[in-house]
């Protein structure tokens, strides 16, 4: 699928939705512009760049299909991501982020029956996909290719816990993508370094550093949020190591490979 047929989709789906253009990028809904507002960007190589900031006070179903290829980077940031697709229920919290992999699908969205409803997304063409594949894991990028992720199904997601680094990144581009003259280039270079960064964690195409494996590189990735939520008050080394299940050796020794020096004096003093 090339990015005009993405654009496509994301077109249609506003249609249904009964969004309609207010400017150059906020929506409102036809018939209930208090629910809040839709902004949305296409960028020059295809990514759809859409943040949604919604308020339901009663459920607002939506149902909405589409045929061919289609990857989204979700980001659910309050409320709950909740809908059936081609008969298969997916849901995505408050907090967590997921790949979703999409191809000849109808899907009914469920709202919350109220409160806010807050995402973000980024939909990324099946070709910039498998380009980025090829230049971040060489020899293993065949087994990352959509058709052979998929094998034949509708629907398949790998979700994540949102950090606090991806949160700056999003809630950076999130203002960016409200602001009039900010750059589409500007918007999409962002974008892209979103994307990287995920694909890279997602996936585990980081380089595994000498004496780790990818178990040990998953509760370091751990290890980071849970320093990141307690600067104020940070573990020591050996807390730390007890929290993530993973020896303090290894746990000094990993940070660095794996995160340079930026958190070599954050931990708190040896219990």
């Amino acid at each position: 699928m090339d990015s005009s047929a993405l654009s496509r989709i994301y077109q249609q789906y506003f249609e249904e939705a009964l969004l309609r253009q207010e400017d150059g990028r906020t929506y409102l809904f036809q018939k209930n512009a208090e629910l809040g507002a839709v902004y949305r960007v296409t960028t020059y190589s295809g990514i759809e760049i859409v943040y949604s900031d919604l308020h339901f006070g009663r459920p607002r179903p939506i149902a909405f299909s589409a045929s061919g290829q289609m990857i989204e980077l979700q980001f659910t940031l309050a409320g709950e991501r909740h809908a059936v697709v081609s008969g298969r229920d997916y849901s995505l919290p408050d907090g967590h982020g997921a790949f979703v992999f999409l191809q000849d699908f109808e899907v009914h969205f469920h709202t919350p029956a109220q409160g806010p409803y807050v995402t973000f997304a980024l939909g990324i063409p099946v070709k910039l996909f498998h380009y980025a594949i090829r230049q971040l894991a060489a020899g293993r990028s065949k087994n990352l290719e959509f058709r052979r992720m998929m094998e034949g199904q509708t629907l398949r997601s790998y979700m994540f816990r949102i950090d606090s680094y991806m949160l700056a990144m999003i809630h950076a581009l999130i203002h960016d993508l409200k602001g009039r003259d900010t750059s589409p280039l500007l918007l999409e270079a962002s974008a892209l370094e979103l994307l990287n960064r995920l694909l890279l964690q997602v996936f585990g195409l980081n380089p595994l550093p000498e004496g780790l494996s990818r178990e040990d590189v998953r509760k370091l990735h751990h290890a980071r949020e849970v320093l990141e939520s307690r600067l104020a008050e940070p573990p020591s080394l050996l807390a730390l190591s007890r929290i993530i299940g993973l020896n303090d050796f290894k746990l000094k020794k990993g940070f660095k490979a794996c995160f340079g020096s930026q958190y070599s004096n954050t931990c708190g003093k040896s219990d």
